[in-house]
C-alpha cells in the first residue's frame, strides 16, 4: 500500500496604508507564494527617499528566481539584501543625506521549512494551534537595554527610545541580516508587519484578529484596526498560512 503524501501549498495576503498622521507611505510589502517569498519593508529618511529604500528592497527581492533548496536560498535572499543595502549607503553618500534606509523582515519557505530573514524593527510573529509567538528580536537601543537586563519588556514598549534603530538596511556598510530557521506544521499562520501595527495594537489585540480564517481579510482589518487606533504611522501587515490535505 502505498502511503498517502499530504498536499501542502500557501495562501497569502497584503494590506498597507499610510495611516491618520504621515503624508507618504514609506511601508513596502512583498506577497510572492509562487517563490514562498514575503516581505515587509519599513522606509527610513526624508518621506522620498524612505519609500525609495523600501521599494527598493521589495523589488530586488522580487526577482528571485525559484527556489531549490532552503539554505542556498537564504544566501541568496542574503545577498540580495546586502547588495541593496551597499547601494543605499553609496547612494546617500552622492546625495549628502545622511541616511537612506528601511527596515526588513522576510519569510522564504521551501518545502516544510522556513526561514525568517530580519533587520531592523519591522517583526515576524507566528500564529501555532491558537498561540501568537515573536520570532523576531528588534534591533532597537531600547531591545538592547533589555538584553542587558536594563530594561523590562513592558517597560521597554513605553521608553522614548523604543523607535531608535541599531541595525537596518542602509545603516552602515557592512550589514548582518539576522535568521531563524523553523519547521512548517499545518495549519501554521504567519504574520509579518511594519512597527505601525504595534504602535496601535497589543499582541492579544493581534492575535483575535488573526482568528480571520481568510489571510487577506485578517490583513486588511489589521491595518483597519490599526488605523482606528490612531494611525501615527504607516502601517503594513502580511498574513501567509501554510495548509496541507
Amino acid at each position: 500500500m502505498k502511503l498517502r503524501v499530504p498536499k501542502c501549498h500557501w495562501a497569502s495576503g497584503g494590506a498597507t496604508d499610510t495611516g491618520r498622521i504621515r503624508k507618504v507611505n514609506q511601508d513596502a510589502y512583498l506577497e510572492r507564494p509562487d517563490l514562498g517569498l514575503w516581505a515587509v519593508a519599513d522606509g527610513m529618511g526624508g518621506h522620498r527617499d524612505g519609500a525609495l529604500a523600501s521599494r527598493l528592497l521589495v523589488e530586488r527581492l522580487g526577482r528571485l528566481a525559484y527556489p531549490q533548496l532552503l539554505g542556498t536560498t537564504v544566501e541568496t535572499v542574503c545577498k540580495i539584501i546586502e547588495d541593496a543595502n551597499r547601494h543605499l549607503v553609496d547612494e546617500a553618500a552622492r546625495q549628502g543625506d545622511e541616511i537612506i534606509g528601511s527596515t526588513i523582515v522576510a519569510v522564504l519557505a521551501v518545502g516544510d521549512h522556513c526561514a525568517i530573514l530580519w533587520a531592523g524593527d519591522s517583526r515576524a510573529y507566528r500564529l501555532r494551534k491558537g498561540e501568537l509567538l515573536q520570532l523576531t528580536l528588534d534591533h532597537t537601543q531600547v531591545q538592547e537595554m533589555v538584553e542587558q537586563g536594563l530594561l523590562t519588556r513592558a517597560q521597554a514598549d513605553l521608553h522614548p527610545l523604543s523607535n531608535v534603530l541599531v541595525r537596518a538596511v542602509g545603516g552602515d556598510v557592512e550589514l548582518e541580516v539576522d535568521r531563524r530557521i523553523e519547521a512548517l506544521l499545518n495549519g501554521d499562520r504567519y504574520l509579518l508587519c511594519s512597527d505601525g501595527l504595534l504602535k496601535e495594537l497589543t499582541e492579544d489585540r493581534i492575535a483575535r484578529i488573526l482568528e480571520q480564517p481568510d489571510p487577506r481579510e485578517a490583513a486588511q482589518s489589521l491595518v483597519q484596526a490599526a488605523c482606528e487606533a490612531g494611525g501615527r504611522d504607516n502601517v503594513t501587515a502580511v498574513v501567509m498560512d501554510y495548509r496541507c490535505s
